[in-house]
């Protein structure tokens, strides 16, 4: 497909690397119709002044760049105002500044970044002794901005780091801010340039120069003395092959589209088939991942309608609201008084005229100089006058107005559009409308809005020793009338699926007989002799049973049964609520139309001492108490006193912590879970 092949290892290092050629430089390899050679550079201007040489001789070229080249979902939009990864790459060109001798300003930059978000964060790391008190030192410092740490296409690629961590062992974010910045200047030289699969999507770009993502950890190195040498041998000799399935094959995912244009892709990674997989070799997956994952694989599934406005409370917008009137419509008085007009206004008394402006009854007229007219809250400002007195100001006598004070002009009146104008976007698709977001459309001139049909959500407990809520003995059926709740809270359209013994036919023909959009199931999704429901998704449905590494939860299933999503949550109360909130709840919301969406916490001070060790993310049911997060008294996925005691969340990190009194944590309400 190409005549050059180009492989550039990048360097965000702050001055150059020296004259003998090192690790952790920069590298360049080029393949010209098979003939391939490779240069150390000390800076990255030397760098971009060899891929120059290359462009100009004007062959069909594919150059690659070692670095994230988009961010995780919401990221551009949040500092952009776009959902596209080529306007972080706009706005960093305008940001970044990176000399001739690599000194730049990326931890400045990422300050700036982060001020544009919520919360703390998005991104993190910098070198001690740098004063940025917006950009954290460690990742676990960050709270409430909104955003994962990883894009879908770090789903599959193992060990792939975040684009967010800009220092310490391992980083590469800051290779992507001054390579980005450097990249939306060469692509602006080069209008024969096409960034895949930012520009293009996942297709076989037509243009000369094809741009594109590589991992150089996908492939094994050749041997050289510096490794960074051999990635780069090793990557192009990978791209002078490469198959076109590596440009069109992530094109079947769910939200492609919008994968592609706001976060970009890795040359040569392909999903598996099943996009819940994991990855060769992992048994346990961080939260993290699964949460990327679910997203990429869970797209919206339902139809549009059209409905009145004001049944539409709850429902998930599936159009921007485009306003059709201005609010106020016209000018109008705020205040009950006297219209006239204010620069022909003569000293002494002012001759009023008979009749009057009310609401909805405008004065037909136009009013003389020197004339002034009565007019209630709410009428259209009659031609001739600009402003209004309040009656309390003014006193009639004789047919004349005798004001004690001059207002200003304009005083007490509304201009017309000051609240909404024609032709303004009043509200976003993908809003779940409140009964504010009705007042608004109803003001901007709409009767009927079109909007997402609910999605329907069925809900399956299973186990021979539940019973009925209410019912003697065994063990009450606590979860499948909580998940049903959760549901609709959610705005969603929960379906009681009724309770399956463990029998695996009987549980077979009542998915069968579902229905609906998507599926939640408690109990049999681990692997014991009676989790039933795993051994079914196997044989006949798609599953990967994932051990996901959180407290409380790790058995989840997630796959589809006739080709409809289902979450096989754990069977114990407090673990199949967690497990819902933190993984169903964005999925399904995804999928019905009101995009991907991760709470916003709060950091706080604890009100409780722990040791926690590494290896899993914890959830602790807690709320707070004058500014601190106290937690529940015990851990026990079972007790579900501690559910209605809480009244939200303290999110323990993946790795080791030991939390003292006063010590910040994350809190996320349960309000920010659909739940409070």
């Amino acid at each position: 497909m190409f005549d050059l092949v180009i492989a550039v290892d990048w360097s965000a290092a702050a001055r150059p690397t020296g004259p003998r050629p090192c690790a952790d430089a920069i590298w360049v390899c080029a393949d010209l119709n098979g003939v391939r050679t490779t240069r150390y550079h000390a800076t990255r201007h030397a760098a971009l002044a060899e891929v120059e040489e290359w462009l100009a001789l004007g062959h069909r070229t594919l150059l690659t760049f070692d670095f994230a080249m988009g961010y995780p979902q919401g990221f551009a939009r949040t500092l952009t105002g776009r959902a596209e990864a080529l306007a972080v790459w706009d706005w960093l060109a305008t940001h970044v500044r990176d000399g001739p001798d690599n000194a730049n300003n990326r931890f400045e930059v990422a300050q700036t970044i982060n001020r544009a978000f919520p919360g703390i964060g998005p991104l993190w790391g910098r070198p001690d002794g740098h004063d940025l008190p917006d950009l954290p030192a460690r990742g676990r410092a960050r709270s409430g901005h909104g955003i994962g740490d990883h894009r879908a296409v770090e789903a599959f690629a193992r060990a792939a780091q975040s684009v967010l961590k800009l220092y310490t062992a391992g980083a590469v974010g800051g290779q992507s801010l001054v390579g980005l910045a450097a990249l939306a200047r060469l692509r602006a030289r080069h209008p024969d340039l096409a960034v895949w699969p930012q520009e293009t999507g996942f297709a076989v770009p037509p243009a000369r120069v094809v741009l594109a993502e590589i991992y150089p950890s996908l492939w094994c190195p050749v041997e050289r003395a510096i490794k960074d040498e051999g990635q780069v041998l090793a990557a192009v000799a990978a791209l002078r092959d490469a198959p076109e399935t590596w440009f069109t094959a992530p094109g079947a995912q769910p939200d492609a589209d919008r994968i592609a244009a706001e976060e970009g892709w890795i040359l040569g990674v392909l999903p598996p088939a099943d996009c819940f997989a994991l990855p060769p070799g992992e048994d346990w997956t961080p939260v993290d991942r699964a949460l990327t994952s679910l997203r990429a694989a869970t797209p919206t599934v339902v139809r549009t309608e059209t409905i009145a406005v004001g049944a539409a409370t709850g429902r998930i917008l599936a159009a921007d609201v485009i306003a059709r009137r201005s609010n106020p419509p016209h000018a109008n008085a705020a205040v009950d008084g006297w219209a006239f007009a204010h620069a022909t206004l003569a000293p002494g008394p002012v001759a009023l005229l008979p009749g009057r402006a009310a609401a909805g009854r405008p004065y037909a007229g136009q009013v003389p100089s020197g004339h002034a007219i009565r007019i209630l809250t709410g009428a259209a400002i009659p031609a001739g006058t600009d402003t209004v007195a309040l009656q309390e100001d003014a006193t009639v006598r004789d047919g004349h107005l005798l004001l004690r004070a001059v207002p200003a002009r304009g005083a007490n009146t509304r201009e017309a559009g000051e609240d909404v104008t024609t032709g303004d976007t009043c509200l976003s698709a993908g809003a779940v409308l409140r009964p504010a977001d009705i007042a608004l459309t109803i003001a901007a001139g709409h009767g009927t809005l079109q909007v997402h049909a609910r999605l329907r959500v069925g809900v399956l407990s299973t186990g021979d020793e539940l019973v009925a809520p209410g019912a003697d003995g065994g063990t009450a059926d606590v979860n499948r009338p909580m998940l049903l709740s959760m549901l609709a809270a959610w705005h969603l359209d929960p379906v009681d699926l009724g309770h399956a013994p463990d029998d695996p036919e009987v549980l077979a023909v009542m998915l069968d007989a579902a229905g609906t959009d998507a599926i939640l199931t408690s109990g049999g999704a681990s692997a014991g002799d009676e989790d039933h429901l795993s051994r079914l998704l196997r044989e006949r449905g798609d599953v990967v049973h994932w051990r996901i590494a959180i407290k409380p939860g790790r058995p989840l299933a997630l796959g589809r049964w006739n080709g409809t999503p289902l979450f096989g949550l754990p069977g114990n109360p407090v673990a199949a609520l967690t497990c819902a909130a933190i993984f169903a709840r964005p999925a399904l919301l995804q999928m019905a139309g009101a995009g991907w969406r991760e709470p916003v916490g709060l950091t706080v001070p604890a009100a409780f001492a722990k040791r926690k060790r590494a290896g899993r993310r914890e959830i602790l049911r807690a709320r707070l108490r004058n500014g601190a997060a106290e937690v529940f008294r015990s851990e026990g996925s079972g007790l579900v006193s501690g559910l209605s005691w809480a009244e939200g969340f303290v999110e323990l990190p993946d790795g080791a912590a030991e939390i003292a009194p006063g010590d910040p944590v994350r809190y996320i309400p349960f309000a920010e879970l659909g739940l409070g």
